[in-house]
């Protein structure tokens, strides 16, 4: 889900107090995995792939493998589990 992509995981060297932030395209934002941690539910369901944050609430009901594998990884850095499936 391509358009799931609504920001990055980190700030850059601003978000950590010095240097200049990372520029973002319009309408992205960077999240850390805490941010993302509070959205683990069938109804709000946000994961990490490959440091991009992912809204997939929308998705869960077309995912092939079904809601449930996306939902193990709600709040979740999902990389390892989805590049291994995914290659």
């Amino acid at each position: 889900a391509p358009d799931a992509v609504i920001g990055i995981i980190g700030g850059g060297a601003a978000a950590s107090g010095g240097g200049a932030a990372v520029a973002l395209p319009p309408g992205m934002s960077a999240y850390t995995l805490a941010d993302v941690a509070k959205h683990t539910t069938k109804s709000d369901c946000w994961v990490v792939v490959n440091g991009e944050v992912l809204d997939v609430t929308k998705f869960l009901s077309e995912h092939p493998g079904g809601e449930l594998a996306i939902l193990t990884f709600a709040g979740k850095d999902a990389s390892e589990e989805f590049n291994m499936i995914h290659p």
